[in-house]
């Protein structure tokens, strides 16, 4: 019980100390809103699509996974629906439905599960972000778009698909995987030597997200008191389903093993995605600091829920 308890603390603690380092830095010259903004570019466009690249080519797919896939598209539809009701029942900001659903897996969601399970064991989660991609870039970012009160239109949607560099990186690796050439890139000379290079830029993922959470934590207590109820109401249904389905389906019905149930639940109690407040127009300031206040608390709820469950059922 020691040892299991002192490898637990060995995973979590780190993932505790760099987002205390992040905060620590807002009172240095170290970090900045303009460092920070280019740090988040260097992640979205670089080391995200290297690590996301690297486990697609090497992810072995099985006919379960489309399930887990079209699961999780109707996980994030159901919230999107719950967030409707909230937002009726609670009044307030038009955004709350959209900060009901989706959940920020690049910024945070692959860091705090790599830095606990591993990069070996990131494949599960990678099938599971498959579905949801799927569904932020073809429903949540249209109706980003349609609460700003901007035209929509399929060609602006499939431009931002397939542009996005998140989504060159899982189609590429998904691609090469299916033509059998995995082996073959990470065998031969010039490619080992590309795949080594995206090694090194998926390294900086986990301290550079977790230092950027950390050093973004601003709270006061209107802000808290403004952002709980959401919080709060997202927080116990998420979880709700995440015990649910990966008793009945993740391990019941589709009898896949705990790795995709540690994955399931890390991507449901992720905090929405960090994106919202750039799609809210300039005049909405009072909708842009609501959404700010949910994402900071719901950032910090995350990372405590997420080790409460790694503490609970282990990191192995």
């Amino acid at each position: 019980m020691a040892a299991d308890l002192s490898t637990l603390l060995g995973s979590v603690l780190p993932v505790l100390l760099l987002l205390g380092l992040g905060v620590a830095l807002q009172r240095t010259s170290v970090l900045n809103d303009e460092v920070v903004a280019g740090l988040k570019r260097i992640i979205v466009d670089l080391a995200l699509p290297a690590l996301l690249f690297k486990t697609f080519l090497t992810t072995s797919f099985a006919i379960e996974h489309l399930w887990v896939i079209l699961m999780v598209v109707a996980v994030c539809g159901l919230l999107l629906g719950l967030g409707e009701l909230f937002r009726r029942l609670n009044g307030g900001s038009a955004y709350q439905r959209l900060l009901f659903t989706g959940v920020e897996l690049g910024m945070l969601g692959f860091a705090l599960f790599t830095a606990v399970y591993g990069v070996a064991k990131l494949p599960a989660l990678g099938v599971l972000a498959l579905g949801h991609e799927l569904f932020i870039w073809f429903v949540f970012a249209s109706l980003l778009r349609i609460e700003a009160s901007d035209a929509v239109s399929v060609r602006a949607t499939a431009r931002s698909l397939v542009t996005s560099p998140v989504i060159i990186a899982i189609l590429s690796g998904l691609a090469l995987n299916f033509a059998g050439l995995g082996t073959w890139l990470s065998t031969a000379a010039v490619p080992s030597a590309f795949l080594g290079a995206m090694s090194y830029l998926a390294a900086l993922i986990v301290p550079l997200v977790l230092l950027i959470v950390g050093f973004g934590t601003r709270l006061s207590r209107a802000g808290v008191r403004q952002a709980l109820p959401l919080v709060l109401s997202r927080l116990v249904v998420v979880i709700g389903l995440a015990l649910t389905l990966n008793t009945w389906v993740i391990g019941g019905l589709l009898h896949l093993d705990q790795t995709y149930q540690s994955a399931l639940f890390t991507l449901m109690v992720m905090p929405p995605p960090f994106i919202v407040p750039l799609f809210i127009p300039a005049g909405r300031r009072s909708d842009a600091e609501y959404c700010n206040n949910v994402l900071s608390l719901y950032s910090l709820a995350s990372v405590a829920v997420f080790v409460a469950y790694v503490m609970l059922t282990g990191a192995a």
